[in-house]
């Protein structure tokens, strides 16, 4: 009843309408391969053109993947052919509308006889009911076409013939023709020779050895491509490209198959190896060669086995007019096919080659073909990129020079070398040490990570100010420059010459240091700290000229064999251009153009990942997260925890002793500042008991997860915090094994561990604590000993706590089955791979010398995701077809549910209009639990494919099974996200479509109600019907095309704003392109307005612990610049929550300011976070003034930050003895700008009651520091 009730979504109508203009036919081939049919327009077009009784049509199946040109197409041409035949790629989940249409002209008298083939060389028996024919002639038919060839098209003929003459036996049998192939010599095919010359070109599937060649060659390349381009003599790309590698002195090989999925194709690949090594292998076909379902190793090992950089070199199924003018460069399904699934085999994505151009007509077929045509400027850039990377691989070690360049932002002395979860200063340390050992000339190496950044500071930096006077190590000539910017294509030397105006000097300096062969090098800025005003209007401004500078000294002075950006993430990547397959024209590419770039990056951060691997060709080598560690309670919470205990104990036996410690709480809380975070909002006050808040206000801060430290690239984490970090890991259940915590204590996986009280919780997470350590202890051993299984613990009649102390000693001693199976699970599966994270180091060195680096996963650790370690991989991301997965859109369900009825608690009522952030990242790591969140509060569900998973529809669910009115939904969407999920965001923008279209009471619909609304009132204003009722539909929001954030970071960090009417100005200007369902967008900053005028609830999820909303800017960015901008909009402030799904099966919303509080109290004073971060010197105080930073964006966004918080900031993070101490010896100018920062707070009145004695204590600081910096 529930799928009946339902309302298809029909997402295909939203797809370009393509108009066929096609007389009837006898024959009709409808396929999705432009080769397939280009080459039946040679054979089939002149066999039956000689036929005066046949009539032949030709048609590119993809326009009909619209239900209105596939019922157009069905009623005008298909029910009058005598025969169809169709070859369809994806099936009926791509093909719906157009299989129905068969079967609706057959129930209406339709006399074709149709034939539907699948369009890969699996067989799909889901087809056979569309079919006239039984199995075996329809897989004789089949043959013919996976087979390919000439012959056999010419036996497929044959074939038709007969079926016309209702004969289904005497087909000729389909040749075997081999699925792979080497070219022995150069193709003479061009893309204006007939078909039929193909054999001209002289084929082999085993060629001669070449072990002959002359050692004066510099390398050695394999292109890979489709065995149907050569079938087809569609091998103009492949002869350019060869062509192109030849002009650079490269040896080159070619390679065609049907698919590098085939285990014999592969064993050729590595037969051929075995002699001929390759230096770089360029692949020209798409999807995966392991399916990303299986990730088994044996479909990836024989890339590993030939164990040299793998480089996709994608054609597009467009024309090259349509990649000019698309801003994200590549189709949603071309970036799915060429870029996002070749990455799960470890493939390094370069750019596009060549584009389909129709060339040849025939017009007794009504059809023109498609061919490849090669982009001679693209091609150069390919040609060149491979050959650096051959170059890199050949040059010995110790004549390599290598770049390392660490990120810079904000631009300053003391936040250099950004790395998200990352003691970047120390890890490049470790590196440069394990370089020497590997024979580079790396020169004196600084002692530690402090003493690097010391010598960095020394020189020219970002600091304008600091780096007055400094004499450059390193320059670069202005004539130079120019002469490189004369180069550019005439619209990139425009919008530099118009956005970029000042003097350049005679020399621009170059910052970083040598240390014999290795640069390190820091990052330029990207421009908006030197043009303070583009802020406000140029979201998408180019780099300014000393940016290229950089990269091109790296280049051409310096000569780099590589460059490594180091952590997470530099600003390369985001500069404007397309999102993916750039051109001479991107920006990104401007700059890098060809040297390898190698990217250490955490490994639960796929989406910005995958930003470096499309718009900057970087391959990954993701690193660990930093260890978690419970976060527990000091100080006051301390005691105010023990206070409670000795309540609990009294309150029965001592009655009068708990009525004194009662008082001694209430004496506590009137003079801890921090009691008035313990209220929750929407309580009454009759309902309040002030201990039961306060024991959970203080079980949720003690068992919150907080960082108890960095990463170090290539270390493993030693003692308590290894323990804590294999505990974190251990903690959630998942379907290979249970929870550590549920199992110790003998209860199911779902057991609710908030159900314990503190001290049995104590007791459990102490005593999983000693589990690890003894297992840890075992594993040293060199044989385990083998638990008993099924051996169960007696019952223990003691006293509760005794009795569960006890029944867990048992349990870990004995051996329970739950127990043996996560001990297994432990040694067998989680250690071996822990232990494996130490080669982050090595694989990085290894892909130096121009090694394949095998892929693997990204996602969190912690959120159960084990299947991301070993790290030292090429990450990848995930399937953007097949989001929001099932498993997502559980999840998503239960947030969407959980905000309406939060907000009901504290509102009374349903909320109408929602405002959503959705990150790329976020989703995926999750599988789109965003997505789906958002579609379930719209009342709307996904339609996934049975067989693949991949989201093909969406359906409505009626207000009866709803249950609810709808919510008007909203969305902030990053560029990432963007860039990444076109076929999500087509959906995202068809639904408010379908859901104003309802015939529902506006009450229930508020979509409807305000899109019927909004129509008038656009159409009062000027606009047309058409116009005024697109307008009134568009909910999806994001940056311009080729613009990336928001632009609150730039602005706060300049100090260029005087109050939110300027930070909304900014978040409306950075954000106000409306995406509609065809992928265009419009600037709209007055609709954007519009929209935030009547939104009630801001919305954010998290996802996991790793992180939180004061260790990264952008969460102030999105979710608080929703807020500030709805704020000035309304008068009013929005409700605000925050989503936690760390654990899927347990989610929470909390408001903005409980998570902040939450945040603040757990970590940022927390003693255990400032010690940790104290242990890596220079980056922890890094990391300490980025938190004041985010601390301080919060507040100017939606004014969540208590006087009395910005006081313990000042007096327990910075003017604390110790930490002065701290600071002042390992980064003074981190201390330096928290102290300005929070100065700023007060002098902005963010901070209105500030204790006098602290502003004069910070305004000490920060001129002693000076002082000392002068």
């Amino acid at each position: 009843m529930h799928r009946i009730a339902t309302k298809p979504g029909d997402l295909d109508s939203e797809r370009k309408l393509e108009g066929v203009r096609q007389t009837p036919a006898d024959i009709l081939f409808i396929s999705t391969a432009d080769t397939e049919l280009s080459g039946l327009a040679q054979n089939w077009g002149n066999r039956f053109r000689k036929k005066a009784v046949l009539t032949l049509r030709l048609m590119q199946a993809n326009p009909l993947q619209h239900p209105d040109v596939a019922e157009h197409y069905a009623d005008h041409v298909l029910c009058k052919a005598k025969l169809a035949i169709f070859r369809l790629h994806g099936g009926y989940g791509y093909f719906p509308h157009l299989l129905d249409e068969i079967l609706h002209i057959k129930s209406h008298g339709a006399k074709t006889r149709i034939l539907v083939l699948p369009g890969t060389d699996e067989w799909d028996p889901e087809l056979m009911k569309f079919n006239d024919y039984a199995e075996p002639v329809v897989r004789k038919i089949f043959a013919y076409f996976r087979e390919g060839g000439t012959d056999n098209i010419e036996r497929a003929a044959e074939a038709a013939e007969l079926l016309l003459e209702n004969k289904t036996e005497g087909f000729p049998e389909a040749l075997k023709i081999p699925t792979f192939g080497w070219l022995e010599r150069k193709s003479a095919i061009k893309n204006n020779i007939s078909v039929n010359n193909t054999k001209q070109t002289k084929l082999s599937t085993s060629p001669t050895s070449l072990s002959s060649r002359q050692e004066t060659e510099i390398g050695r390349v394999w292109i890979t491509f489709y065995r149907a381009l050569q079938q087809t003599g569609d091998m103009a790309v492949v002869e350019a490209l060869t062509d192109g590698l030849k002009n650079h002195g490269l040896e080159v090989s070619s390679f065609y198959a049907y698919s590098l999925r085939e285990t014999e194709a592969q064993e050729e690949l590595l037969r051929k190896a075995e002699n001929d090594p390759p230096d770089a292998i360029l692949t020209m076909q798409s999807f995966s060669i392991g399916r990303m379902d299986e990730r088994s190793q044996a479909g990836l090992s024989f890339l590993e086995k030939l164990n040299c950089p793998v480089i996709q070199v994608p054609t597009s199924t467009e024309d090259m007019e349509a990649w000019q003018k698309n801003p994200r460069g590549f189709s949603a399904s071309n970036a799915a096919m060429s870029v996002v699934l070749p990455e799960t085999d470890g493939r390094l994505f370069s750019t596009v080659v060549g584009f389909k151009q129709e060339q040849e007509e025939a017009p007794e077929l009504e059809f023109r073909s498609k061919r490849l045509a090669p982009e001679a400027k693209q091609i150069e850039h390919v040609a060149e990129l491979t050959k650096n990377w051959v170059r890199l691989r050949r040059t010995v070690n110790s004549d390599k020079r290598i770049a390392i360049i660490l990120a810079n932002y904000p631009n300053k002395d003391s936040r250099l070398g950004n790395g998200v979860g990352l003691d970047t200063p120390a890890s490049v340390i470790t590196f440069l040490k394990d370089l020497v050992k590997r024979g580079y000339s790396v020169g004196n190496i600084p002692e530690n990570g402090d003493e690097l950044i010391r010598i960095l500071q020394a020189g020219i930096t970002n600091d304008l100010e600091l780096s007055y006077g400094k004499i450059p190590d390193q320059i670069i000539s202005r004539e130079s420059l120019f002469k490189k910017i004369g180069a550019l294509p005439e619209k990139s030397q425009e919008i530099l010459a118009t956005q970029w105006t000042h003097e350049i000097p005679d020399f621009v300096p170059v910052a970083g240091k040598r240390f014999g062969n290795i640069f390190i090098g820091i990052q330029p800025q990207r421009g908006f700290g030197l043009q303070t005003q583009a802020i406000y209007h140029d979201p998408a401004m180019s780099p300014p000229p000393e940016y290229l500078a950089f990269y091109q000294w790296i280049q051409e002075d310096f000569d780099a064999h590589a460059v490594i950006h180091f952590g997470k993430h530099g600003n390369l990547e985001w500069l404007p251009g397309r999102s993916v397959a750039l051109g001479e024209d991107d920006f990104p590419q401007i700059a890098l153009r060809t040297i390898p770039n190698l990217y250490p990056f955490i490994v639960n951060d796929p989406g910005e990942g995958a930003q470096a691997k499309r718009r900057a060709s970087a391959v990954i080598i993701d690193h660990l997260t930093p260890p978690l560690t419970r976060a527990g309670l000091y100080d006051e919470l301390d005691r105010a925890e023990r206070l409670l205990e000795e309540h609990a104990h009294c309150e029965t036996l001592y009655p009068e002793r708990a009525e004194e410690l009662e008082h001694e709480i209430e004496h506590l809380l009137e003079h801890a500042s921090w009691s008035e975070e313990i209220l929750t909002p929407g309580v009454k006050e009759e309902d309040y008991d002030p201990l039961n808040a306060l024991s959970n206000h203080l079980c949720e801060l003690k068992e919150s997860q907080i960082r108890s430290g960095l990463h170090i690239f290539g270390q493993l984490p030693q003692g308590d915090r290894k323990i804590d970090f294999l505990l974190s890991l251990l903690r959630m259940p998942s379907t290979e094994r249970p929870g550590l915590l549920q199992v110790l204590l003998g209860k199911e996986s779902d057991f609710d561990l908030d159900t314990l009280s503190i001290r049995e919780r104590d007791v459990i997470e102490e005593q999983s604590r000693e589990w690890i350590k003894n297992e840890l202890k075992q594993s040293q051993k060199t044989e385990l000993v083998k638990p008993k299984l099924n051996q169960k613990s007696p019952s223990n009649p003691l006293n509760h706590q005794e009795s569960l102390q006890r029944e867990i000693k048992k349990n870990t001693l004995s051996g329970t089955e739950g127990i043996s199976e996560l001990r297994r699970w432990l040694h067998e599966i989680l250690l071996t791979r822990f232990n494996r994270c130490a080669e982050e180091t090595r694989n990085l060195a290894l892909a130096l010398e121009g090694r394949f680096v095998s892929p693997g996963p990204a996602g969190a650790p912690t959120r159960g995701r084990i299947d991301v370690l070993p790290t030292g991989r090429n990450f990848y991301s995930v399937d953007p077809r097949v989001i929001p997965t099932q498993t997502a859109w559980r999840c998503g369900q239960a947030l969407a549910e959980e905000l309406i009825e939060h907000y009901r608690a504290d509102h009374g009522e349903f909320p109408k209009t929602t405002a959503l952030v959705i990150w790329g990242t976020s989703n995926m790591r999750t599988g789109g639990d965003d997505i789906a969140q958002a579609l379930s509060l719209w009342g709307c569900q996904p339609v996934w494919e049975p067989v693949s998973g991949r989201v093909v529809d969406f359906e409505i669910l009626p207000l009866s099974v709803l249950g609810r009115p709808r919510v008007d939904v909203v969305l902030r969407v990053s560029g990432m996200f963007r860039d990444s999920f076109g076929d999500v965001m087509r959906m995202l923008s068809t639904v408010p479509k379908r859901l104003a279209e309802l015939d529902e009471p506006e009450e229930m619909n508020p979509v409807r109600a305000a899109w019927l609304v909004d129509q008038k009132r656009f159409q009062d204003s000027g606009n047309s019907a058409v116009i005024a009722k697109k307008l009134a539909e568009l909910r999806v929001f994001s940056s311009g095309p080729g613009a990336y954030g928001t632009g609150l970071l730039p602005l706060i960090d300049a100090g260029n704003w005087e109050n939110r009417a300027d930070l909304t100005e900014v978040f409306l200007k950075w954000g106000s392109h409306a995406y509609d369902s065809d992928g265009t967008s419009s600037e709209e900053i007055n609709l954007l307005r519009q929209r935030l005028s009547s939104v009630e609830i801001v919305h954010q999820n998290q996802d996991n612990r790793e992180h939180d909303i004061l260790d990264s800017d952008d969460y102030f960015q999105f979710q608080g610049g929703l807020q500030a901008a709805i704020t000035e909009i309304k008068g009013s402030p929005p409700a605000t929550y925050h989503g936690d799904s760390s654990n899927p099966e347990k989610i929470k919303i909390r408001t903005l300011k409980e998570e902040f509080n939450r945040v603040f109290r757990s970590r940022v004073l927390n003693p255990k976070w400032i010690e940790g971060m104290r242990e890596h010197g220079y980056k922890g105080a890094f990391e300490m003034a980025a938190t004041v930073d985010y601390l301080f964006g919060y507040d100017a966004t939606c004014d969540i930050v208590a006087d009395y918080q910005y006081e313990e900031v000042a007096n327990k993070l910075l003017l604390d003895p110790e930490q002065q101490k701290f600071f002042r010896e390992h980064n003074p100018l981190a201390l330096k700008d928290a102290s300005q920062r929070l100065l700023e707070a007060n002098e902005r009145e963010m901070w209105e009651n500030a204790d006098p004695e602290t502003l004069e204590a910070l305004e000490s600081t920060i001129l002693e520091i000076q002082g000392e910096v002068e």
